[in-house]
């Protein structure tokens, strides 16, 4: 079981997706359109992140309605996916019930995009009628969690999680190290934090997947701890 960070896949957004159908005069992708994108997310995500790691994403799920939380979220292969909320998740935050059409036994017959896994919408964590013949959910039933903030340890090292960039967290002072999305690679992280979006990764990495938590740690181990204010090591 690995663990991984990713932010802003922006699903199925237009105007992120690439110059030929963004509005934007920077920013964007590059991708034909928000189909291509979306398809590229997915394939990447699913070559990288297996079916039992362990994925936190930091915010900014999807776009283009709210039937799209589940679109993007069936055709990925790992079962445990933590949300950390951004600007554009209040369908999710509001834990809005996703339309009864995407819950129904066609479910059972769906493929991911490459082709090469299917899930049952019983896999996910949903509620039922009374009845029981009709299956139903509210946005974060497909999330293993759903949070403004988190923080996480792993081994010696202690993770602070947010959709915004901080200047100061707890314990930064003391070595916790941030990660962040929101700026799509644009801003520079203070200290020990980085932005984890797919923008940063495709900057980084080479290609728009998440961050192994060992490659945050080796970038993070690289870099110093900053003091901007009166706290330091021997403070709390």
């Amino acid at each position: 079981m690995n663990i991984w960070f990713t932010s802003d896949p922006h699903y199925f957004h237009k105007n992120i997706a690439g110059p030929k159908v963004s509005s934007w005069k920077s920013g964007y992708r590059d991708f034909e359109d928000e189909k291509e994108m979306s398809r590229h997310i997915v394939k990447v995500w699913n070559q990288t992140v297996k079916e039992d790691d362990i994925l936190y994403c930091l915010g900014d799920w999807c776009f283009a309605g709210i039937q799209n939380i589940w679109n993007f979220r069936k055709q990925l292969r790992c079962k445990n996916i933590h949300l950390i909320l951004g600007n554009h998740d209040e369908h999710i935050r509001k834990n809005k019930e996703l339309p009864n059409c995407f819950w129904n036994t066609d479910y059972e017959n769906i493929k991911y995009l490459d082709g090469t896994f299917s899930r049952d919408v019983q896999e996910v964590n949903v509620s039922l009628t009374s009845d029981e013949t009709h299956k139903k959910a509210n946005a974060k039933d497909v999330f293993s969690s759903v949070q403004d903030v988190l923080t996480i340890k792993h081994g010696q090292h202690t993770f602070f999680l947010s959709h915004y960039s901080h200047q100061i967290w707890h314990h930064s002072h003391k070595g916790i190290i941030h990660l962040f999305g929101h700026s799509h690679d644009s801003i520079q992280g203070i200290g020990k934090s980085m932005d984890v979006g797919i923008d940063s990764a495709k900057r980084i990495l080479g290609e728009y997947r998440p961050f192994s938590i060992e490659e945050i740690i080796y970038i993070m181990d690289k870099k110093e701890i900053k003091e901007i204010d009166h706290h330091n090591t021997k403070t709390n």
